[in-house]
């Protein structure tokens, strides 16, 4: 048998390719998926943003939109003056938070911006009087309905009278008539940025017990205001309520008796920015003396 030519040998090399595993869990794809996610969160945000804020506000970014120098114009300066203090209803723009922090004090910054808070307060006080005036019903309660200027901003106060109470005698129901007067002041207050206080406060005329005082009944006369001016059918925005008090028979009216009727009122404080701002400081936690000096004999690490 002849012999057979022997065949070379042939060799499969298998080569890996470096930097294939590696290409496709590269950080490339990344960077585009946090930029998608970044464009998304920013949409979303605009939207809320756009979606939470009023007309008014609206009107001024589209404004803005059409004409730079919006802004300058008569309805532009109206606009800002009365709701530029945030897109958000009870924002205070750059002026000072809650907690006095992050923003900037802008009756420091700016002298005359109290004097044009103290204007479009005067400004909602006349609009108050001319809807009291023009209004059938309210009408009657014109005498009832005080206003005026303290330290801390516009103050409307609602008194009662021998034959037109607010309130069922003894108790935090409201009249129907006073659920009338409240919305009629809220709707002109929730148009501005500032935040209210409200207050109730009693005649001198005890509770036969010592279960219940007047402490209690003012408290929960000022309560039930705040429910009715921030209600559906209210004017005041969510949150624009800074606190309410009970104030009892504590401050009586100037010049009255402290029995009188007109002692039992409701007080409703438009605070300014700069009361609003000079509360938040004062309220800032100290620490007290033995912890400053605990903190400073403690051991540095």
């Amino acid at each position: 048998m002849a012999e057979q030519q022997q065949q070379p040998e042939v060799k499969v090399k298998f080569v890996k390719k470096k930097g294939g595993h590696a290409a496709a869990h590269g950080g490339a794809w990344k960077v585009a998926y946090a930029d998608l996610v970044t464009a998304m969160m920013a949409f979303f945000l605009l939207m809320w943003l756009l979606s939470s804020a009023n007309a008014n506000t609206k009107a001024g970014i589209a404004g803005m939109f059409q004409d730079a120098n919006f802004f300058n114009t008569e309805r532009g300066k109206e606009i800002l003056a009365n709701h530029g203090k945030g897109i958000l209803p009870g924002g205070r723009g750059m002026a000072p938070g809650p907690d006095g922090d992050g923003g900037v004090d802008t009756a420091a910054e700016n002298p005359g911006a109290a004097q044009e808070e103290h204007k479009v307060m005067e400004a909602t006080a006349e609009a108050i009087e001319k809807a009291f005036q023009q209004d059938e019903l309210l009408q009657a309660f014109q005498d009832q309905i005080s206003m005026d200027f303290t330290d801390e901003g516009l103050r409307v106060q609602i008194q009662d009278k021998a034959a037109q109470v607010l309130f069922d005698s003894g108790s935090a129901t409201l009249k129907s008539y006073t659920m009338s007067i409240l919305k009629e002041i809220a709707k002109e207050l929730g148009k501005l940025p500032n935040r209210v206080v409200i207050g109730g406060h009693t005649d001198s005329q005890q509770y036969p017990g010592k279960a219940r005082t007047n402490w209690e009944l003012s408290a929960e006369r000022a309560n039930a205001a705040r429910r009715v001016m921030e209600g559906a059918a209210g004017g005041l925005r969510p949150g624009q309520v800074r606190r309410i008090t009970g104030y009892a028979d504590t401050i009586p009216l100037e010049g009255k008796d402290p029995m009188d009727p007109q002692n039992r009122r409701i007080s409703i404080v438009v605070i300014s920015a700069a009361t609003e701002a000079a509360e938040s400081k004062h309220q800032k936690a100290q620490p007290r003396e033995k912890d400053k000096k605990a903190e400073a004999e403690a051991p540095k690490h």
